[in-house]
């Protein structure tokens, strides 16, 4: 079956390079081919059930879980969906390279049972990301801070591996686990006080920063709710409630940000904003909490390709509307999931979350207006194609029941 499915996306790919031409024709199918080789080699591989408690020491194995798996494949079908939706000014094969890149980290940090190695990936993603976008964009402030944001996220996971074996004598090493895991997940989501992604990310462009949306948004989502479900009570509690406070006060923060910022660094905002609701989703702990997080994950991958660049005012149109929050499509979905999540966690939390939704959906109404305005030409009607699908895609999201998405994503028998 796997040799199959190789073969099957290999020639999809070669089909694919000569449709579009240009200068994607031997860019394109490395990528495709890259999602048919990983898809193949994963059918063979053992898929455990419940993701295996983090080791403190050693360098461990290497443990796949049906939803690792599956961020993994969605990982490299997001980029080859960037590179189908994007325009002339889209990335170029150095970008398409590092994408490609760094699936490697992001497959050690979500597969290892060791807590250094999964330190060291975490580390490594982010350091190619920032050597990439140091290249496009210069040594600029916002630049040199997503390094030093990285050598924290560093730091930190690794102190809170030495700090592991000393959690049983009492709960201050608890505390302070607890609160270096905390470092480690933020700094991948991009959640205050960690905020470097976003200025980082609007000076290099839209489809260079899809590499955060692409991979270390979906790493730090899968990466924090492991911690939190192998993590001793002591250390998960207390990782759980910091992960809440900085979620909900970074969806608050940006969907301010992203209603009175320009429309050129909309995007951005709102996808912070998003991290953050994602943030506050994984620190419920919970199956629906997780679900909630995946599904505004997935959105971001289908809409966000089709905002990355210009490609034509009515799949901008669909995109803004999917993500915006109104019901049925997938950003409402995924929104209102938390927002259920949390009833039985807090009903102030609960206020404080409809509050970001609200900041969002008029960042989003703002985004629809200028769009509306927007009287440029649309792009290539084959890429203006592939952008309505997916920005349509976003509403099958929206209409997919819990229970089957919870079954499709592993997180449900």
């Amino acid at each position: 079956m796997s040799p199959a499915a190789g073969i099957g996306v290999g020639v999809a790919s070669a089909m694919l390079a000569w449709w579009l031409g240009g200068r994607w024709r031997w860019v394109m199918p490395l990528a495709v081919v890259a999602v048919g080789v990983v898809a193949a080699v994963l059918l063979r591989v053992p898929i455990s059930p419940e993701p295996a408690r983090l080791a403190s020491s050693g360098l461990g194995t290497l443990g796949v879980t049906r939803i690792a798996a599956g961020v993994l494949v969605g990982g490299l079908g997001a980029l080859a969906l960037e590179l189908l939706v994007a325009g002339e000014r889209g990335p170029g094969p150095a970008a398409v390279a590092m994408g490609l890149l760094a699936t490697v980290p992001s497959a050690l940090a979500l597969l290892t049972t060791g807590m250094v190695p999964l330190a060291l990936s975490a580390g490594l993603l982010m350091a190619m990301i920032w050597v990439r976008w140091q290249r496009v964009a210069g040594p600029q402030l916002p630049i040199r801070s997503l390094a030093r944001q990285a050598l924290l996220v560093l730091a930190s996971l690794l102190a809170a591996a030495v700090l592991m074996p000393s959690a049983r004598l009492g709960s201050a090493p608890m505390v302070l686990e607890a609160i270096l895991l905390a470092g480690g997940v933020t700094g991948l989501l991009g959640v205050m006080p960690f905020a470097a992604w976003v200025g980082a990310a609007i000076r290099v462009g839209r489809s260079e920063a899809s590499l955060w949306r692409i991979w270390a948004i979906p790493v730090g989502v899968l990466v924090g709710a492991r911690l939190i479900a192998t993590s001793p009570a002591g250390v998960a509690l207390p990782l759980q409630e910091l992960l809440l406070a900085l979620g909900v006060a970074s969806s608050l923060f940006w969907g301010l940000r992203a209603v009175l910022g320009p429309p050129a660094t909309r995007y951005s905002r709102v996808l912070a904003a998003d991290s953050g609701l994602i943030c506050t989703a994984v620190g419920l702990g919970s199956s629906e909490g997780l679900t909630a997080a995946l599904l505004l994950v997935l959105a971001h991958w289908l809409g966000g390709a089709v905002l990355g660049e210009e490609s034509g005012t009515r799949s901008q149109l669909l995109a803004w509307i999917g993500l915006s929050g109104i019901p049925p499509f997938g950003g409402f979905a995924g929104r209102i999931l938390i927002v259920i999540a949390a009833a039985a966690v807090s009903f102030t939390l609960v206020w404080l979350l409809l509050l970001a939704m609200g900041l969002q959906l008029a960042a989003a109404a703002s985004a629809m207006r200028s769009t509306l305005s927007n009287t440029a030409s649309a792009g290539p009607w084959r890429r203006e194609l592939i952008g309505l699908v997916a920005a349509a895609s976003i509403l099958v999201l929206g209409l997919v029941p819990g229970q089957a998405m919870q079954a499709v994503l592993g997180l449900h028998p």
